[in-house]
């Protein structure tokens, strides 16, 4: 359902980390691991968004109050979308086509066996897919998987899950209060399919609750607020009348505003009778701001440096984000919606072609024509935001999984780099085993801006 640049097993890293020398730029959970390395650009360009906003303006407007206003509205038609069908729009064949062969690892160098492949299958009960057609809401955090199941699907042996965070049985990471459509449930009635504003997939039961006209009333017709920061607590709702947490990306209805910053919002609960009432709970202030927070540099770079430094994790594999859903939640709280996939945002808005010319020649036009903090730089597989010029250079934002090299033979292996950074458009032009000598700006293909800048 998304792209990003393919992963191979970094046991090469460690060679190049002892070559790449000088400051290490950790994660944001700490110091690196072996495997995940620093290229120059890291210690050159700096490492928080509040520079590069200054740099233009943090308080100058990218769109102008109408403009905006229509964004805002286009994201909140697309997001309640799955309330309004009457039945899935995702076929039969194209749900069951990824039953039909066992491929990939478990885990570690374990494969798949057809058997238990064709257990998850028989589970999926599919002969009967569409069997419902119910809109509900999302309750907590969860997975969009391509089958009904918890268990991981690696394209190669993989001992450890944090230095290949690439489960290809994962879709994305739905936030509470996200509104799909139930179209189908397992034999076990352990996973419903749903479609949901971004793709279609398989959900944990749990995490889903079935709503009423009455509760999609009210929350189709709010004022919203959006989180700006991760790990944000959502008192009573998790399992068990437990806390969850949510992240950026969570739009929730608006109930109200407190003196001392803090805003009131309506969250899901799952009742016993599998459906959803709203309870009212108070974030502190600072967590959320009514949305759409006016769209400037100096907010953006404020949202954008929650996530720098945080891991890549593709589909929102561990909680993480990668390259998508970077982009794609941190322009969320400002109701610019985008597509879940690298490739359809880089087809958002305005779109100038970058292919066919000079690295030198797309650096130029992307000075020349790119929009700080809002226009998006993208190649096959992988997207950034385009945050400004820092000494002469284009500098971008992104959370990404590494710089194509030569290592052993292997002429698709990674220089690992696994988290939210911001680069110039070569990172890493200075190893010396780069795949054809090859940097991102050679592989850029689009610069797009997904709506209309503020003269």
């Amino acid at each position: 359902m998304k792209s990003c640049l393919r992963l191979f097993l970094p046991v090469f890293c460690l060679l190049l980390l002892t070559a790449c020398g000088g400051k290490q730029v950790p994660t944001r959970e700490g110091d690196l691991p072996p495997w995940m390395g620093t290229v120059a650009d890291l210690r050159h360009f700096p490492q928080d968004l509040n520079v590069y906003a200054a740099e233009v303006g943090s308080d100058k407007p990218l769109l102008d109050a109408a403009e905006q206003a229509a964004q805002d509205a286009r994201f909140n038609r697309i997001f309640f979308g799955p309330w309004e069908m009457g039945k899935t729009s995702m076929r039969k064949r194209d749900v069951a086509a990824i039953f039909r062969k066992a491929r990939g690892f478990r885990y570690g160098d374990a494969r798949w066996s057809q058997d238990e492949w064709d257990a998850i299958s028989r589970n999926a009960r599919l002969r009967a897919f569409p069997s419902r057609a119910q809109a509900a809401v999302i309750v907590r955090n969860t997975d969009l998987r391509e089958m009904p199941t918890h268990e991981t699907r690696f394209s190669e042996p993989t001992p450890d899950p944090r230095a290949n965070p690439f489960d290809y049985f994962q879709y994305s990471l739905l936030p509470p209060g996200t509104p799909v459509l139930v179209a189908h449930t397992s034999l076990d009635g352990r996973w419903h399919f749903v479609e949901c504003p971004v793709a279609g997939g398989w959900v944990d039961a749990e995490d889903v609750a079935l709503v009423d006209e009455n509760f999609k009333s009210v929350w189709r017709n709010s004022r919203y607020a959006a989180l700006l920061r991760d790990k944000v607590i959502l008192p009573g709702t998790g399992r068990n009348g437990g806390d969850s947490r949510a992240n950026i990306g969570t739009v929730l209805p608006l109930a109200g505003e407190d003196p001392d910053g803090g805003l009131r919002v309506l969250t899901p609960i799952k009742g016993a009778d599998g459906m959803a009432r709203s309870a009212e709970i108070t974030l502190r202030g600072g967590d959320a701001a009514p949305k759409p927070l006016p769209l400037t540099p100096g907010n953006v770079a404020r949202v954008g440096n929650v996530m720098m430094g945080q891991r890549y994790g593709w589909g929102g594999m561990f909680g993480d984000r990668d390259c998508s859903a970077l982009t794609r939640e941190l322009f969320t709280p400002f109701g610019l919606w985008l597509p879940r996939n690298s490739g359809a945002q880089a087809r958002v808005g305005v779109v100038q072609p970058l292919e066919g010319l000079s690295a030198k020649e797309k650096e130029a036009l992307i000075l020349a024509d790119g929009v700080p903090f809002l226009s998006l730089v993208g190649m096959r597989g992988h997207i950034t935001l385009y945050v400004g010029k820092y000494k002469g250079r284009a500098a971008i934002f992104h959370n990404v999984w590494g710089v194509r090299v030569i290592e052993n033979g292997d002429d698709d292996a990674r220089f690992i780099l696994g988290r939210a950074v911001v680069t110039s458009i070569t990172p890493g032009a200075e190893l010396k085993n780069l795949y054809r000598t090859m940097t991102f700006a050679d592989r850029l293909r689009t610069l797009s801006t997904p709506a209309e800048a503020r003269p």
